[in-house]
Protein backbone atom coordinates (compact mmCIF):
# COMPACT_ATOMS: atom_id res chain seq x y z
CA UNK A 1 0.00 0.00 0.00
CA UNK A 2 2.53 2.19 0.96
CA UNK A 3 4.74 1.39 -2.23
CA UNK A 4 1.03 2.53 -4.24
CA UNK A 5 1.12 5.96 -2.50
CA UNK A 6 4.23 6.76 -3.21
CA UNK A 7 4.28 5.73 -6.69
CA UNK A 8 0.97 7.85 -7.25
CA UNK A 9 2.73 10.80 -5.41
CA UNK A 10 5.84 10.34 -7.40
CA UNK A 11 3.56 10.72 -10.90
CA UNK A 12 1.62 13.56 -9.42
CA UNK A 13 4.64 15.48 -9.03
CA UNK A 14 6.23 14.32 -12.15
CA UNK A 15 3.14 15.75 -14.42
CA UNK A 16 3.04 18.66 -11.87
CA UNK A 17 1.12 22.15 -12.36
CA UNK A 18 1.58 24.01 -15.59
CA UNK A 19 0.81 27.96 -14.68
CA UNK A 20 1.06 29.75 -18.16
CA UNK A 21 1.10 33.80 -17.64
CA UNK A 22 -0.22 35.51 -20.47
CA UNK A 23 0.77 38.79 -19.27
CA UNK A 24 0.31 41.67 -21.90
CA UNK A 25 1.99 44.43 -21.70
CA UNK A 26 -0.26 47.62 -22.95
CA UNK A 27 1.07 51.59 -23.53
CA UNK A 28 -1.50 53.57 -21.83
CA UNK A 29 -2.29 56.31 -24.08
CA UNK A 30 -2.68 60.03 -22.36
CA UNK A 31 -3.32 63.30 -23.05
CA UNK A 32 -2.62 66.26 -20.96
CA UNK A 33 -5.71 68.87 -20.85
CA UNK A 34 -5.61 72.39 -19.34
CA UNK A 35 -8.97 73.46 -17.24
CA UNK A 36 -8.56 76.12 -15.41
CA UNK A 37 -4.78 76.57 -15.84
CA UNK A 38 -4.57 73.22 -13.85
CA UNK A 39 -3.44 70.43 -15.50
CA UNK A 40 -5.44 67.57 -16.07
CA UNK A 41 -4.37 63.57 -17.43
CA UNK A 42 -7.02 62.02 -19.50
CA UNK A 43 -6.62 58.23 -20.57
CA UNK A 44 -7.25 57.18 -24.06
CA UNK A 45 -10.63 54.69 -23.44
CA UNK A 46 -11.74 55.64 -19.86
CA UNK A 47 -14.06 58.58 -18.76
CA UNK A 48 -13.28 61.14 -16.40
CA UNK A 49 -9.79 62.95 -15.67
CA UNK A 50 -7.06 63.26 -12.67
CA UNK A 51 -5.41 66.39 -11.89
CA UNK A 52 -1.83 66.00 -12.27
CA UNK A 53 -0.64 66.91 -9.05
CA UNK A 54 2.54 68.82 -10.12
CA UNK A 55 0.98 71.28 -12.63
CA UNK A 56 3.00 74.30 -13.11
CA UNK A 57 -0.27 76.39 -11.78
CA UNK A 58 -0.82 74.77 -8.36
CA UNK A 59 3.02 75.34 -7.86
CA UNK A 60 3.22 79.00 -8.47
CA UNK A 61 -0.06 78.85 -6.24
CA UNK A 62 1.78 76.58 -3.35
CA UNK A 63 4.75 79.07 -3.88
CA UNK A 64 3.07 81.99 -3.49
CA UNK A 65 0.95 81.18 -0.77
CA UNK A 66 4.48 80.21 0.95
CA UNK A 67 6.49 83.69 0.55
CA UNK A 68 3.10 84.84 2.25
CA UNK A 69 3.45 82.68 5.31
CA UNK A 70 6.71 83.51 5.28
CA UNK A 71 6.13 87.30 5.26
CA UNK A 72 3.58 87.25 8.19
CA UNK A 73 5.90 84.61 10.37
CA UNK A 74 8.46 87.47 10.04
CA UNK A 75 5.65 90.28 10.97
CA UNK A 76 5.39 88.16 14.71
Amino acid sequence: MKKFILLALTALMMVGCSEETNKSTKLVQFKILQIDSCEYLKIDGYYGYAHKGNCRFCKERRQKELEWLIIKLKEK
